[in-house]
């Protein structure tokens, strides 16, 4: 054996290897077959007054037509169009299609018919028209209109009033197949009969019989059954009989529906004031803010031919279209997302800054503190892609990223060190410029927090003039480093740019080990973070929620550096740091009890490190210290289902868990990667968490990615809002990497078409 230890270090480490715990389970990959992809394009009108949509229909022929506060318009191949007659109709309260095909306008002066070519008044002397409905039997159509001056009828084109008495702010009306209708106002549900001297309408409002007396819309679910949504959720009617109901209770993240309608799949919608939600029978989904809806106060939906939701909203129109997808198509549209408008000059890669917020028409790639970590999970990327396909761009594409990456390193001009990032000269940095700092903001800056390190010049020329490079690189750059390195070695690199890679692992690991396990700056002084020597891990208590995972880098980054290089000074380095100063017991302490040193960045950290630390251990006893530490990690995210996170842990920890939570995380990503600001605060169907130690306004259960902010698996899921105005297009990095995982482990299946 490579190191030395006690009789009974080896028997317990050998027991808990060969426990049951420790067996791997098998997995079988889970087939990439097609489901429906959501996404979102808002369709905007040309003024406030028109944004201002008040309701939605679809004619014949498939178009859109909205009713706004400026009267009508409907949607022809992309534009908004005024039919004649449409601006006098504003501002317009509510649009129905009968089972003819007639256009019935519902607006402040009256009721109207619509075509495209024009609108134009009926006879009824109704002012304002505040609801229309109806239904079609074997008779022929018949239609209700609504206001607050009266009910009205017209069968075989004749018109009647409905006599009876109700609350006058009419919000909906629907009749029944049996000559009753439906009345839902303001204040109280009616239920009219309809034939000659018949009694009263009859009220509902009790809680024990509807939601709220507050009713918004009705919609005939069938001859028999009506929905009834109310600001309380939907009351579900036979007959004149409640039998069921859908509010928070059931988990509707937003109780207050505004109107309601069915797809053709059976699904209800609701629109909201605070965005979209929809129920398949199971479950619900929300779509709400900018990724989803120009304005998150929905008052309308309407589901064309194609199953796109057409959204009425105070800011627009927005269309909710699906389409079918493989994962593998996802992958292609990440990509080419990524190789579009994320990889900038020397070939780092990169969030992409909109000039405009939410326009992707003009962007720009900042400089980032991350962006050797963030390219180095690209070529690990690249390097998966090219093993699993044998696409050829996929090998140039990594070739290309692991040489912008040893411009990282040869830009500081010393042997050892990595810039965190680079710029060509000329270039002004967006982010940390250079400072002067008063020694009250520096006494200030110790006195909160210990371990910071002051840097007045952090932006320095490359000795060839070519770059400004950027110091103070962490223990995470060196982490993305060498997840890339490893797998563009193993898997895409050629003979000679192995030799390449090796010579940088072994500058900047042979670095970190000539100087101490530090990662010196060109000030002599070690990086901020770049701290794997025993003086800080084990006898410094500042360092004690690193510690461990520190521990699992060093052993680990020394690994791959002998794989590389076969130099004996990395199996010395780690003999040295685990006999005299039990780094691999101090690996083992891994372990997330205390919420408030739980981050996700240490998270994506140890995830990119576990599997060079299993593969590259220097024998089998290191092997089983890492995976035992990488079970004590994993149950602190076992439920967050992140794929990259479980794709690892089921393929080097010797454990397994479930993933088919983690492919449907997969499969619910938005492909919208625009940092949209997501608020879930005013949500009814979720907690927040009051754990002790949780500082900022977090939820208790993870929401679906889809509805909510942009959130990278370093980041911090679980926060009530997340996102940044739109302001920025984030990589899609994380994404690729795990399905490319999934991929080449054998998780995830070859597309099944």
């Amino acid at each position: 054996m490579l190191f030395r230890y006690t009789f009974l270090n080896s028997l317990v480490l050998t027991l808990l290897y060969f426990s049951p715990f420790a067996v791997a389970q098998t997995t079988m990959p889970i087939a990439d077959t097609p489901f429906f992809q959501e996404s979102h394009a808002a369709y905007p009108l040309a003024t406030t007054e028109e944004n201002d949509v008040r309701a939605l229909t679809l004619d014949n022929q498939g178009r859109v037509w909205a009713a706004t506060g400026a009267g009508v318009r409907f949607l022809e191949n992309g534009q908004w169009k005024t039919p004649e007659g449409g601006n006098s109709v504003g501002p317009a309260n509510s649009l129905y299609r009968d089972g003819d095909g007639t256009l019935w306008v519902g607006a402040w002066n009256g009721l109207f018919r619509a075509t495209s070519e024009r609108v134009t008044p009926t006879d009824l002397a109704l002012k304002p028209v505040g609801a229309i409905g109806g239904r079609r039997d074997g008779k022929g159509e018949v239609l209700v209109v609504a206001g607050p001056t009266g009910i009205f009828l017209r069968q075989n084109g004749k018109w009647g009033e409905v006599k009876g008495a109700w609350h006058r702010a009419i919000r909906s009306v629907q009749p029944t197949a049996d000559n009753r209708l439906w009345i839902g106002t303001a204040s109280g549900l009616y239920l009219q009969n309809l034939a000659l001297g018949s009694p009263p309408a009859r009220r509902f409002g009790r809680p024990d019989v509807l939601l709220s007396s507050n009713v918004t819309d009705l919609l005939a679910l069938s001859d028999s059954e009506t929905c009834i949504a109310t600001t309380g959720g939907l009351d579900f009617y036979r007959g004149d009989k409640r039998i069921r109901s859908l509010s928070a209770k059931q988990g509707m993240p937003f109780q207050g529906a505004m109107s309601v309608t069915r797809d053709a799949d059976g699904r209800i919608w609701a629109a909201t004031k605070n965005g979209v939600v929809r129920y398949n029978g199971d479950s619900w989904t929300l779509r709400h803010s900018k990724r989803w809806l120009s304005h998150d106060e929905a008052r309308d939906i309407a589901i064309s031919a194609d199953g796109t939701a057409w959204v009425a909203t105070a800011g627009g129109v927005d269309a909710i279209r699906r389409r079918k997808m493989t994962l593998a198509d996802k992958a292609d549209y990440y990509l080419k997302m990524l190789r579009a408008r994320h990889i900038r000059p020397p070939g780092l890669v990169g969030p992409a800054v909109l000039v405009k917020p939410g326009d992707l028409s003009r962007s720009f790639i900042e400089d980032d503190d991350n962006d050797g970590e963030h390219t180095g999970m690209y070529l690990a990327v690249e390097s998966l892609r090219y093993t699993v396909t044998g696409a050829a761009d996929a090998r140039e594409n990594a070739k290309a990223a692991f040489h912008a990456m040893e411009i990282l390193q040869q830009a500081t001009g010393t042997a050892h060190f990595i810039a965190r990032s680079v710029l060509p000269v000329g270039t002004a940095p967006r982010h940390e410029v250079d400072q002067t700092f008063t020694p009250q903001e520096i006494a200030e800056s110790h006195r909160t927090d210990p371990r910071e390190k002051i840097i007045e010049k952090r932006w320095v020329p490359s000795p060839d003039g070519k770059w400004l490079w950027k110091r103070d690189a962490s223990s995470d750059e060196v982490d993305g480093h060498m997840f890339g390195y490893a797998l563009y070695y193993d898997l895409a690199a050629d003979a000679e740019e192995k030799k390449r890679v090796a010579a940088q692992v072994d500058r900047i690991i042979g670095g970190i080990v000539d100087h101490g396990f530090v990662l010196q700056d060109i000030d002599g002084v070690a990086t901020r973070w770049g701290h794997w020597n025993p003086g800080s891990l084990i006898d410094d208590p500042t360092w004690n929620e690193e510690a461990a995972g520190n521990a699992v880098e060093i052993l680990t980054h020394l690994s791959v550096a002998y794989h590389m290089t076969g130099k004996p000074r990395y199996q010395e380095a780690t003999k040295l740091l685990m006999e005299k100063y039990g780094y691999d017991k101090l690996a083992m302490k891994i372990s997330f009890v205390t919420p408030s040193e739980r981050t996700h960045i240490e998270d994506e950290l140890l995830t990119i490190v576990y599997p060079n630390a299993v593969t590259y251990a220097l024998n089998p006893t290191l092997k089983n210290v890492m995976q035992m530490s990488m079970r004590r990690w994993h149950p602190a995210v076992k439920n967050d289902h992140i794929p990259f996170y479980d794709f690892a842990y089921n393929k080097f920890s010797g454990d397994a868990v479930p993933l088919d939570k983690s492919i449907a995380q997969l499969r619910d990503w938005p492909l919208d990667h625009i940092e949209w600001t997501v608020d879930n605060r005013w949500r009814e169907d979720v907690e927040r968490d009051l754990t002790p130690g949780i500082d900022e306004l977090r939820l208790k259960r993870l929401p679906p990615r889809s509805e909510m902010g942009l959130c990278m698996f370093d980041q911090e899921p679980y926060k009530m809002v997340i996102g940044n105005n739109g302001e920025r297009e984030d990589r899609p990095n994380d994404w690729l990497m795990a399905y490319w995982m999934g991929r080449y482990y054998g998780f995830i299946s070859a597309p099944v078409r």
